[in-house]
């Protein structure tokens, strides 16, 4: 008797190792929540690019040229990044040739934006950090002219929150590049069908959807926003952020904070160069 009881507290034990281990690592916290998930990211922050192993020849094939050549003819597209993490799109960009735009970065994990600010150090002319969620972003309406959201939305709260701010900053005609996660079997109840994305983006007012084979575990998905708009371009951060207390776009830096010049509202910059979002406004 003695035996069976030690055969099933064992039994017991490993599959209690075996789920805390699902839940934390093999699906990255997502069925514990946005916060468990920002801790694990800042927890892990300094290893993630050793874990990833991003390579750059792939980044060059497979993200950064496809965007250039949806883009066409413009090289100085202004971009936002969302859930960048390490910086993973911002980097691809701006190591292309062509390149010529502007990118602003977003992420909830502050520790990931630490390790992007160090890697994006040379490049800070052409990219801005900001510590904000995915469906809180300080920007007017059809203010880019690419937004990029890549392997994040299934370890959002709110996916379809999420997708529906991506698409409002988006200008008419823009492009948006997101992601589908594609092993169901690991993360089951958090994915979503090819069907249920398409039907997703096209109530958002986009159109075009294009599903594209990428990794073992993501399909990329591409779509452009419904209507026409003129061709944005290049600009500074300053220049498209709004204001959270009188919705202005009159923000101006100065050290260390950017100040709206119509009601005064001051957001902190980190001594990394991150806009300290959530720090005044709560998401």
């Amino acid at each position: 008797m003695t035996a069976i009881w030690l055969v099933a507290g064992l039994l017991a034990t490993g599959a209690l190792v075996w789920l805390v281990w699902w839940l934390l690592i093999e699906t990255e916290g997502a069925y514990l929540g946005q916060r468990v998930v920002t801790w694990l990211y800042d927890r892990f922050a300094t290893r993630y690019d050793n874990i990833k192993a991003f390579n750059p020849t792939h980044e060059y094939l497979y993200v950064s040229s496809p965007i250039m050549n949806a883009s066409r003819p413009h090289t100085d597209m202004l971009m936002l990044d969302i859930a960048t993490g390490t910086a993973r799109l911002p980097l691809a960009m701006l190591a292309h040739g062509r390149f010529k735009g502007h990118i602003i970065a977003v992420d909830i994990s502050r520790k990931m934006l630490e390790q992007a600010a160090y890697k994006l150090a040379d490049d800070m002319a052409h990219a801005d950090l900001m510590h904000t969620p995915a469906t809180c972003l300080p920007f007017p309406d059809e203010t880019f002219d690419v937004v990029t959201f890549l392997e994040a939305l299934e370890f959002v709260d709110e996916p379809e929150a999420a997708l529906h701010e991506a698409v409002r900053v988006l200008r008419p005609g823009g492009l948006l590049l997101t992601t589908l996660r594609i092993s169901i079997k690991t993360m089951p109840g958090k994915l979503w069908s090819q069907e249920k994305m398409q039907h997703t983006l096209e109530n958002l007012g986009m159109r075009r959807v294009y599903f594209e084979p990428w990794q073992e575990e993501y399909t990329k998905v591409w779509a452009r926003k419904t209507g026409p708009s003129a061709h944005i371009g290049a600009k500074p951060l300053e220049a498209v952020l709004r204001c959270p207390h009188c919705d202005e776009v009159a923000y101006s830096y100065h050290v260390p904070y950017f100040v709206c010049g119509n009601c005064e509202h001051r957001i902190p910059v980190g001594e990394d160069g991150v806009l300290e979002f959530t720090k005044v406004h709560d998401c």
